[in-house]
């Protein structure tokens, strides 16, 4: 589970890439909107950005997180 803040600067991330990442444009990456917006505004790496988009994923409104099944 992540912390509020690490929530809320993913979500941040994931408004960047929406609005500059093109499926299907090469020049248009993820990669591309990692290293030319990502990484000035947050400095953060490559494996930090990847796992900020799963985290914005989940906290989507049709995620669910899955029910952990007790021992007992």
């Amino acid at each position: 589970m992540a912390y509020k803040s690490t929530i809320k600067r993913a979500l941040k991330v994931q408004e960047i890439v929406n609005k500059y990442y093109e499926q299907g444009r090469q020049d248009r990456c993820k990669l591309w909107v990692y290293r030319n917006y990502i990484l000035k505004e947050f400095g953060i790496s490559q494996r930090t950005f990847f796992y900020y988009l799963n985290i914005a994923n989940k906290k989507s409104d049709n995620y669910k997180e899955p029910l952990q099944l007790s021992l007992f």
